[in-house]
């Protein structure tokens, strides 16, 4: 609005007053009309530009006029055979549904085998090639692929033929109407010789027709006919084409669940291939726990294989320690309503990837109706939410689990058998993979959770005899009613007192030829004066560092109360260390073990042999390694540091 103000001003736009009065003007010259005068008018002289103008204009005026010339010319003018126009499709009712389209025209190579038709084969090629169903969308009327193939399939099932060529096809989903007149007589003189159990080596295409004729149940007696026959074609022609294993499963387990097929039929060994689900799967859904190792040391966080403790010797073991073990994992966890078959295999999940007969041209319609099926254990159809729905087993994903019931077993079998390394299984990474799932956290939490796999491996040690070395277990196969062995009965020892005085003269006599006298070189003022200095000496102040570092070395520490809280094995430990062995302790966290030992002018590995020694005494194992503390006993250590 404010730009055309302005360009009213521009213009020098009237005033109210000056408009009212120009029209009361132009009203009276309407009213009473003047005749204009003739004024002699200046012949204007065109200049340069306006003469160029009508020139160009001249010019692009002739040359279009050449060129619609040409055109209608053209239009009459006939230059060879003209090609007829198509003939227009009739118009679509799409509101009421009815259709007036033809058959679908695929582009399908002409036949170059022009001998005689041989039983009209050709004549019903054609026909079928016309034969279509369409449907309507609420929008427009399109093609049903697979009504058209049943159609078009059910015309031509009794087809047989003797074609004496075999043409290549490389669709990849074959239908009629995309093979031209050669294929189609391939195709249906293969499949003459394979009605009939002769399956000759052809092109893959040519195979995979035949599949979704008898998945739609075309050329068959009834369901189980057809899936007889597809179980051949599978076990005929999978030598020449090795991909039906991929389909030919999923199809025959899909025609099951929407067929009923009855009783008399035998399953074929095809559902079976591609099914990597092992046997030990199968044996721990049946609580079959014997043998395990390997299965669970593949879906374990911890590399059992790679452990210095498990050899050809103690593999045995391990296995039976770990068949106890999940037997009384499995009634603890059945107590609190948690399978571990779940936890350490998987469970039945929805595959969201699946639809019926995926990759094939099949009209559900035609088959009986979708039921439940069990396919195995591990496999199943049902419904969900009124749906056709697959359930396929899927793997667990708790792997610290499994890793931490290998390392337990193995820790009970390492203090058991008296190996000098031992490990501490770590609960923590299994509880945090647990944490979203509210029932198996609370049975993994519970306290009593990992003595069950404690007190079942020493339950199986105690049984096959199984102790630790240096220490006696009472055996619970013990026979009470057997007298026990009677103690050695030492005779008593008896001393001659009389020949102690000859035995003493005689050690005399043989000490005094060992000692050999060296003469007495120094000066006798040298030794006054060093006599003199011994003399002057005060032998208290002397001995009291003496005394006082030598009572600090072997001194017992009395923190009976301090380590109250530490295991029964710690404990003892803790008790038996001196100040000097805390200190050395400390000083091989920090990596001075060494350095701390020269500096008190003792051998390191005496004093790590020593403190090896009580600690197998009292944990079973030692404690340090190649002068540094061993990584699982790390944190015992420094809490017997912090506590002293």
């Amino acid at each position: 609005m404010s730009d055309k103000f302005r360009l009213m001003m521009d213009n020098k736009a009237k005033t109210k007053e000056e408009i009212a009065q120009e029209l009361r003007r132009m009203i009276e010259l309407k009213s009473h009309p003047v005749e204009p005068r003739e004024e002699p008018q200046e012949i204007a002289t065109p200049d340069r530009e306006d003469i160029a103008a009508a020139v160009r204009k001249s010019v692009q005026d002739r040359i279009s006029s050449i060129v619609r010339e040409a055109v209608r010319t053209a239009k009459e003018e006939s230059y060879g055979e003209k090609i007829p126009p198509r003939e227009p499709r009739d118009c679509v009712d799409y509101l009421g549904g009815s259709s007036a389209l033809r058959a679908d025209e695929l582009a399908y190579a002409a036949s170059e085998n022009e001998e005689p038709d041989d039983g009209g084969i050709r004549a019903r090629i054609a026909e079928m090639r016309r034969l279509s169903q369409t449907f309507y969308n609420g929008y427009m009327l399109r093609q049903c692929a697979e009504e058209t193939f049943v159609k078009q399939g059910e015309y031509v099932s009794d087809v047989t033929d003797d074609f004496g060529r075999n043409c290549f096809c490389g669709i990849e989903r074959p239908i009629y109407g995309a093979l031209s007149t050669d294929q189609l007589r391939t195709y249906f003189t293969w499949r003459t010789q394979a009605r009939i159990g002769v399956f000759n080596k052809v092109d893959k295409p040519y195979v995979i027709l035949y599949c979704f004729e008898l998945l739609n149940r075309i050329g068959v007696l009834s369901a189980a006919d057809a899936y007889n026959r597809l179980s051949g074609v599978w076990e005929g022609c999978r030598v020449f084409c090795p991909s039906l294993d991929k389909v030919i499963p999923r199809w025959l387990k899909d025609f099951r669940a929407y067929n009923d097929l009855g009783d008399n039929f035998t399953l074929s060994s095809a559902e079976s291939v591609g099914d990597d689900i092992s046997g030990d799967i199968s044996d721990l859904l049946e609580k079959r726990y014997s043998g395990k190792l390997e299965y669970l040391a593949q879906r374990s966080s911890y590399n059992i294989r790679g452990s210095i403790f498990l050899t050809e010797e103690t593999q045995p073991l391990v296995e039976g320690a770990l068949e106890a073990a999940l037997a009384a994992l499995d009634g603890y966890l059945s107590e609190k309503g948690v399978s571990l078959f779940g936890i350490i295999c998987g469970r039945l999940w929805k595959d969201h990837t699946w639809t019926p007969f995926a990759g094939a041209y099949v009209d559900l319609d035609r088959m009986d109706g979708f039921h439940s099926l069990k396919i195995s254990p591990l496999e199943q159809y049902c419904v969900k939410r009124g749906q056709p729905c697959l359930e396929e087993f899927e793997q667990s994903p708790y792997r610290n689990f499994i890793g931490w019931v290998l390392k337990s077993v193995e820790a009970v079998l390492r203090k058991r058998t008296g190996f000098r390394y031992g490990i501490n299984p770590n609960i923590t990474p299994v509880l945090e993979d647990m944490t979203n799932r509210e029932k198996i956290f609370a049975a993994v939490s519970a306290p009593e959770f990992p003595e069950t796999v404690t007190r079942a491996v020493e339950k199986w040690c105690d049984e096959h005899g199984i102790f630790p070395p240096k220490k006696e277990k009472k055996r619970r196969g013990y026979n009470f009613d057997e007298a026990p062995e009677k103690a050695a009965v030492h005779a008593p020892v008896e001393i001659d007192v009389s020949k102690l005085a000859k035995i003493r003269r005689e050690a005399d006599e043989t000490t005094r030829k060992l000692i050999v006298e060296e003469p007495d070189t120094l000066p006798r003022d040298i030794i006054t004066d060093r006599v003199a200095e011994i003399e002057e000496d005060s032998f208290e102040e002397q001995t009291a560092d003496f005394a006082e570092n030598y009572s600090e070395y072997n001194s017992g520490m009395d923190n009976s109360g301090a380590f109250a809280e530490l295991p029964e094995g710690w404990r003892g430990f803790a008790q038996g260390l001196s100040a000097e062995d805390i200190s050395l302790l400390g000083a091989l966290i920090r990596g001075e073990g060494t350095e701390y030992c020269r500096s008190r002018n003792v051998m390191p590995e005496t004093q790590y042999d020593r403190i090896n020694d009580m600690a197998m005494e009292n944990i079973g194992d030692i404690l340090i390694e190649n002068g540094v503390i061993i990584e699982d006993y790390l944190p015992d250590v420094e809490r017997i540091i912090s506590l002293a």
